[in-house]
């Protein structure tokens, strides 16, 4: 689907829905922002984005009628999946976008993905950090703190982003697919959200879901979730470790951390040389 060619409604006045209209409107996309809340204060609105005062804006209430002119809503992160109005525009044929599909679609240049219950900010924040000594244009984006659709539109072939990417986020996919993606842990979250452990899993193992064999995947191998699920991974998958030896991959041992290929370790650093404390960053540092 080429948005460029479609009406667009984005859902939500926040952060994040602020950034990808700003996408869309840089891009001259047809598009309407759309809030649930009636009394929004729509000065602070435009004192935030002054750029947005010329684009349609609907409160309160989406009719019928309206939502037949949409071929594409995007949705904030915070915008349940399964809201009734989300479900009126499914029955329409309206194509459910988020914030990442969005700045995938127009990005550029390569990206790395990272998800998991835990460490990932920490994890986003080091592979950026490393990523800047050996690239000019990186930029960190995400649930770090800023949208991923605020970055896109500058973005060249020579761009590496480091994305930290939440569960909400992977909710709404399509064609997303990073060169490297990572899950870092899975444990109980966000059940209010996807309801079922089962389905907060498939949802984070879904960063994947496009991914190929020349596209890497990085896996914790002490969580059992994810090592069972590295057995059929897409992609190609780089476990670490903070418990045991690994024949490929890297893990810890005593205060070292060390990288196998087929057997073969090679000494990367001394955990005393890291600003970090703790086994959970240690993990951190293996996986950026």
């Amino acid at each position: 689907m080429k948005i460029e060619e479609q009406k667009v409604l984005v859902v939500g006045t926040g952060i994040s829905g602020i950034a990808a209209a700003e996408l869309l409107q840089s891009k001259n996309v047809d598009t309407v922002l759309f809030d649930g809340n009636k009394e929004l204060d729509l000065n602070k609105l435009y004192e935030k984005a002054p750029e947005l005062k010329d684009m349609p804006i609907i409160l309160g209430e989406l009719t019928e009628e309206q939502m037949h002119e949409f071929g594409v809503a995007v949705l904030s992160p915070g915008v349940p999946t399964d809201l009734p109005m989300v479900e009126r525009l499914r029955a329409q044929n309206v194509a459910i976008w988020g914030e990442i599909e969005l700045a995938y679609y127009f990005g550029k240049g390569r990206l790395i993905a990272i998800t998991g219950t835990n460490g990932k900010t920490t994890t986003t924040a080091l592979t950026g950090a490393i990523m800047k000594n050996y690239y000019k244009d990186v930029r960190i984006v995400g649930n770090i703190g800023i949208p991923y659709t605020s970055e896109a539109a500058t973005m060249t072939d020579d761009t590496v982003t480091v994305a930290e990417i939440s569960s909400f986020q992977l909710e709404t996919i399509h064609d997303f697919c990073p060169d490297v993606s990572a899950i870092l842990n899975i444990t109980e979250d966000h059940l209010n959200r996807h309801h079922t452990m089962e389905c907060y899993i498939k949802t984070k193992e879904d960063i994947t879901r496009n991914q190929t064999k020349d596209q890497v995947c990085v896996l914790n191998y002490e969580d059992e979730v994810l090592r069972s699920f590295g057995e059929s991974a897409p992609a190609k998958v780089v476990y670490f470790s903070s418990h045991r030896k690994l024949d490929n991959g890297f893990y810890l041992e005593g205060e070292d951390i060390y990288y196998a290929v087929d057997g073969q370790s090679t000494h990367v650093i001394n955990v005393n040389e890291l600003n970090l404390l703790g086994r959970h960053n240690y993990e951190n540092v293996m996986a950026a």
